[in-house]
């Protein structure tokens, strides 16, 4: 019996050391630049480019960024690798003049690339094999300049680049991605949006029903796909890009980049006055529930390797890292050393509009607390705090004055504890 509940204790300290990590931590970057992208091969190989010929290299996970030394002078905005060696950055100068870099080996020596004669500043760019890859890019607006975009395409893997799209007088593009060889999505100022579904060959204009600058896209499939801009922007297609349909979002934020693991799995990163924005959805994009950044800077790009493991990066050098999907409460999947007798059921009904009944079973009378907490750890509702007796026992959640989202409920009855996750949908 003593054996068991040392057992028991154990466990709980560790739970509560692990608990302590999760959510989003920052990495030293070992820079103050302003950080554009970020990209991971793997779950230990990753680079992070940025402005003044920034580029971070690591071999851990984030545990330790490394300088690499491209050749001056450029401001990057985008990285993407073919494999752990093989990539390219680009970007461009302080005049505008679009810059490529070429590696073959992690990034330990950077080859000077010469961009097309249209290239100007390079905003974004995406492999989807070791042959083809796309950028996207242009000249900005400004006095006595007309502005220009330009999609450039390779299929020699990088080494040299032609131009499919080239349009004066007309704003540039920030970001390009890809769902197969053949069907991807360009996205700009203005609520500019261009789709292929031939490599490229032809891109084809469609309307986005906003005017407002798009800075990223991701496609899941040859269907559905999803675009982020500033003021808050968020747009998503099912049928290929012919419709796109807008998600009410707070105005005062600006959104930078989106990634998705899979069809439910997804993250927007971004920035409003006072701190960097997270948002997070486990459905798809039917409901976005913010996770808490633990920075004052605005966040840029967004990468994931798996639905737990993932970066972002942003203003003033920072680097930010999570191992839990950054969620601030982890759902516990199994317990072997809880009773059998001592169980915490999943509510019903669930997913919930406004009320929800949550049911328990103690094996003896015991203190007792049952807590909501949101998805960044933070309590919202404390509906059971005090000593109950033995047996079957029900409490209803009222959610009517919070917000739609993912939360947590945890019940503690001594030693013992259990977390189950429920869904409130408006």
């Amino acid at each position: 019996m003593h054996k068991n509940i040392l057992v028991v204790i154990a466990l709980t300290v560790i739970t509560a050391a692990c608990y302590a990590q999760e959510g989003w931590h920052t990495q030293t970057s070992g820079t103050t630049a302003y950080l554009a992208d970020v990209y991971f091969a793997d779950a230990q190989t990753g680079w992070a480019v940025g402005a003044v010929n920034t580029i971070l290299h690591t071999t851990d996970g984030g545990d330790n960024w490394n300088p690499q030394s491209p050749p001056p002078s450029v401001n990057y905005y985008s990285v993407h690798f073919i494999d752990d060696q093989i990539g390219c950055a680009v970007g461009a100068t302080v005049g505008g003049s679009g810059r490529i870099r070429r590696t073959t080996d992690g990034g330990n020596v950077w080859d000077i690339i010469t961009p097309p004669a249209s290239a100007y500043s390079l905003w974004s760019i995406y492999f989807t094999d070791a042959d083809n890859g796309w950028i996207a890019g242009g000249r900005e607006e400004g006095f006595n300049i007309d502005p220009i975009r330009t999609i450039h395409y390779t299929n020699d893997g990088g080494y040299t680049w032609d131009s499919q799209l080239y349009q004066y007088d007309s704003l540039p593009l920030h970001g390009v991605h890809f769902a197969d060889s053949n069907t991807g999505c360009v996205v700009g100022e203005h609520g500019v949006i261009f789709w292929t579904t031939d490599e490229g060959d032809t891109w084809i204009q469609q309307t986005s029903g906003t005017v407002r600058h798009l800075w990223g896209v991701h496609l899941i499939d040859a269907n559905n796909a999803w675009a982020v801009g500033i003021r808050g922007t968020i747009l998503y297609t099912t049928d290929a890009g012919n419709n796109w349909i807008s998600q009410s979002a707070d105005t005062s934020q600006s959104y930078g980049d989106i990634y998705f693991v899979d069809a439910n799995n997804g993250w927007i990163v971004g920035n409003d006055p006072d701190s960097g924005i997270i948002l997070h959805t486990t459905d798809g994009g039917n409901t976005w529930n913010p996770q808490n950044s633990g920075t004052p800077h605005g966040l840029t790009s967004v990468y994931f390797t798996d639905a737990d493991t993932g970066w972002a990066v942003g203003n003033i050098g920072t680097i930010l890292h999570t191992t839990t999907g950054g969620t601030g409460v982890k759902e516990d999947e199994s317990f072997t050393h809880i009773p059998a007798n001592f169980n915490l059921t999943q509510n019903v009904p669930n997913p919930f509009s406004r009320t929800t009944t949550i049911r328990f079973h103690l094996p003896l009378s015991e203190y007792v607390t049952l807590k909501i907490y949101n998805i960044i750890g933070q309590e919202v509702a404390a509906l059971v705090d005090g000593t109950l007796k033995a047996g079957e026992h029900h409490v209803v959640f009222d959610a009517q004055n919070l917000p739609h989202g993912v939360y947590f409920y945890r019940l503690n009855a001594g030693d013992l504890y259990q977390t189950k996750r429920c869904v409130l949908l408006r």
